[in-house]
């Protein structure tokens, strides 16, 4: 509301807006631009399909639709780059496996309904998507087969060998014997698996085959000292240890020699007589002993021993027989 000094009022618009006069330069601009948009081009009613839309990828709305289904196709490149990340992640071996749970046996789960599964009681089991049947350990696996099974499929071994390639040092094939006739089968799979450097263990029984895999599991750590014979150290040790290889002498019947002759130089050469004198040993036992000491080790031996022997028995006799006639004729010149 203003005043113009003469007592009358001019009542305006606040809410209206003064529309500004433009310049002549703007006027110059607009008229180009309305000068450079293209006009429409007259459509012919008579043209063809192709001929009507020939020119539609020169307009801008082309052009915009072209950027815009670039960019979707980079927004969607960058959206499966995590999809392939995933993709990629590493799936642990038969080794990093056993690794991870060394206390367990992992069996693969095409193993599911196999009968030796049901009699694994004494060592912990899981199934596991693994190239072998069995690991039994670090390095260590079974593949197991059956004769039956060979006989209707003889090519599964082979396919199963392959699959083992080289990630382990000990292979194991565990074989049930479920035939009759298996002489030709034990020969095939002894040739391959000395061929394939495996090791061929033989069972004839579902419980049989299941205390082998409990076995290989429980004594996976555990070196060869654990089944090897125990080094004797002191002499007496050894006495007893070597007369003990003899047949049916045992360590208890060694210990009574050496504490009965003192030696083993007076065991050597005691006769038969005096050995069946120790208690505990009877006339079967000292008859070994005193062959394991005296009989020859080759048989050409036993055969000179023999014949000395049996000419020597001659001599003996024949000149006993010659004294005994001598006697005889010197008492009949006396007599007369």
């Amino acid at each position: 509301m203003k005043s113009n000094g003469k007592g009358n009022t001019r009542i305006t618009n606040p809410y209206t807006s003064t529309i500004p006069i433009s310049s002549a330069s703007t006027q110059r601009q607009e008229q180009q631009s309305v000068a450079a948009t293209p006009r429409p081009t007259e459509v012919n009613t008579n043209a063809s399909f192709s001929q009507a839309f020939g020119n539609v990828e020169e307009t801008t709305h082309h052009s915009n639709e072209t950027t815009l289904d670039r960019s979707n196709s980079n927004l969607s490149t960058n959206s499966a780059a995590p999809t392939r990340t995933i993709s990629s992640i590493k799936v642990p071996t038969s080794n990093e496996l056993a690794l991870l749970q060394p206390h367990v046996l992992h069996v693969s789960t095409k193993q599911r309904g196999n009968g030796i599964i049901r009699y694994l009681r004494n060592v912990p089991f899981a199934y596991a998507k693994i190239a072998p049947d069995y690991i039994v350990g670090p390095n260590r696996c079974v593949l197991f087969l059956s004769f039956k099974y060979h006989n209707l499929h003889p090519n599964y071994v082979h396919r199963r060998v392959a699959e083992l390639k080289s990630d382990f040092d000990l292979r194991i094939l565990l074989c049930l014997v479920d035939v009759e006739d298996n002489s030709s089968i034990l020969l095939f799979l002894n040739k391959l698996c000395c061929i394939n450097n495996m090791t061929m263990i033989l069972a004839w029984s579902e419980q049989e085959a299941a205390r082998y895999l409990e076995t290989f599991k429980a004594f996976e750590s555990k070196d060869a000292s654990t089944i090897q014979k125990k080094k004797e150290v002191t002499f007496s040790e050894q006495v007893v240890d070597a007369l003990g290889c003899i047949r049916s002498v045992n360590k208890t019947d060694a210990a009574t020699l050496t504490s009965q002759f003192g030696n083993l130089r007076k065991v050597m050469n005691a006769s038969i007589d005096d050995i069946r004198l120790c208690p505990g040993i009877g006339e079967k036992k000292a008859r070994r002993l005193h062959e394991a000491f005296n009989k020859p080790f080759s048989s050409a031996m036993a055969k000179k021993r023999k014949v000395e022997r049996l000419t020597t028995e001659t001599v003996i006799k024949d000149f006993g027989e010659h004294e005994e006639g001598e006697d005889m004729k010197i008492t009949i010149d006396e007599i007369e």
